[in-house]
């Protein structure tokens, strides 16, 4: 009985073809843009996130500032300098896990490879690598012997490579910054672009001890920062506080003078966008909830012009002897084969989007900063048709009531 019924459901489905397709075509639209505005929504907040930690997941930056005191005028300031001394201090307070120094040694020229690069040189120590999220290639980065031997060694970037030895191997080495000697240790691993930069991005940069650097171009053991990282993120506010109060012993500032060393945190910049893009994702899903919910409309209004234009032929079928279930379950049945089928077409319009996509993101690396490379959601996408057929037959119950208390009488007297 039942398979009856849905053979003629599927044939009304058939004789009516267009006015199904028009309003399927709402349908299909309707839940291709819920698929594709929440797998977009989900990849930007996590492409954003990546972007933002490229250059450390926890990482907080400490910089020097000034102790106010009484008086007026320069006398009345006191300059915080920072030095070699201080990094190692603060991995003996619980809420620092790894502290390194790190200074600019401003854009100088870089010979190698045949090729003539101005490139930013930044002196580190060993454990900028965890903090800093710097992740070798090729070789290795710089060592603690690198720094107390003050060493002449280079670490590259990914692009700083590229542009002086293209494809061959850079290891080995010998290149020239400003005229000195230096041996290519290491090459980093491709970051790609960055939300947050200490001066250009990390690929453009070279690494070298930081008491080379300071051997070499500065001539002092002063720093211009220091950069470390707490247990967890959660802890970072806490562990501001402690490396104020860790600094001041050793600097003779109290740990309220908020001006004598400026931190910035990561997370704060993280959470900020987190934020952002929740709102952006919350509001997305919305407009595709509105979305199915006019599709929905769409399939109760065909219902209610097919149980219209059909009323002799349903009175006809009860006089006949067609019961109020029969009608109700054939109708529903309609109502189920339009939301299936238009489901079906709007998951694979919605693939075949975020596929398109996926060929725009790997043809323009130039868009890699603000534009996620999106996949396509097979679970929500299952999800999705579920919801769609749900409420595609709670919307034709109406229509499939009306149909099946139709008086047979009244019903085979309209015209």
């Amino acid at each position: 009985m039942l398979a009856d019924l849905f053979a003629d459901a599927l044939r009304n489905v058939r004789a009516h073809w267009l006015r199904v397709l028009l309003t399927s075509s709402g349908i299909v639209w309707g839940i291709a843009l819920f698929v594709l505005m929440i797998a977009v929504g989900d990849a930007n907040r996590e492409h954003y996130r990546e972007r933002l930690e490229v250059i450390g997941r926890k990482a907080i930056w400490v910089f020097p500032g000034a102790v106010i005191r009484n008086g007026s005028g320069a006398a009345a300031t006191r300059r915080v300098d920072l030095d070699l001394d201080d990094p190692p201090r603060l991995p003996g307070s619980p809420a620092v896990e790894h502290a390194a120094p790190e200074m600019f040694a401003v854009p100088r020229i870089l010979k190698g490879g045949g090729h003539i690069k101005v490139v930013w040189t930044m002196g580190v120590g060993p454990h900028a690598a965890p903090i800093r999220n710097y992740q070798i290639a090729h070789g290795r980065f710089i060592s603690q012997g690198d720094v107390d031997a003050r060493r002449r060694v280079l670490v590259l970037g990914h692009a700083v490579k590229q542009r002086l030895f293209g494809r061959r191997t850079a290891l080995g080495e010998t290149v020239r910054l400003d005229g000195h000697r230096f041996r290519v240790v290491g090459v980093s691993v491709r970051k790609g672009e960055q939300l947050n930069n200490m001066g250009p991005r990390d690929d453009e940069q070279v690494l070298l001890p930081i008491t080379t650097a300071q051997t070499l171009f500065t001539g002092d053991d002063l720093i211009n920062y220091i950069i470390y990282e707490p247990p967890t993120r959660e802890q970072g506010v806490w562990s501001i506080d402690r490396v104020r109060a860790l600094l001041g012993r050793h600097h003779a500032f109290k740990p309220q003078d908020a001006e004598a060393v400026a931190f910035f945190n990561i997370a704060d910049a993280i959470k900020l966008v987190s934020a952002i893009l929740v709102a952006v994702v919350v509001f997305l899903s919305a407009c595709g909830v509105l979305t199915l919910a006019v599709g929905a409309v769409g399939v109760m209004n065909i219902m209610l012009v097919a149980v219209t234009e059909r009323t002799r032929e349903i009175g006809l079928r009860k006089a006949l002897g067609a019961t109020h279930r029969d009608l109700f379950i054939e109708l529903v049945f309609e109502t189920t084969i339009i939301t299936v089928a238009a489901g079906a077409v709007g998951v694979g319009l919605a693939a075949a989007i975020i596929y398109g996509l996926g060929l725009l993101y790997d043809a323009s690396p130039g868009f890699e900063l603000i534009m996620p490379r999106v996949s396509f959601p097979p679970g929500l996408a299952l999800l999705s048709c579920i919801v769609l057929v749900t409420t595609g037959i709670l919307a034709g119950v109406v229509p499939a009531l009306r149909a099946a208390r139709l008086d047979p009488s009244v019903a085979m007297r309209e015209d």
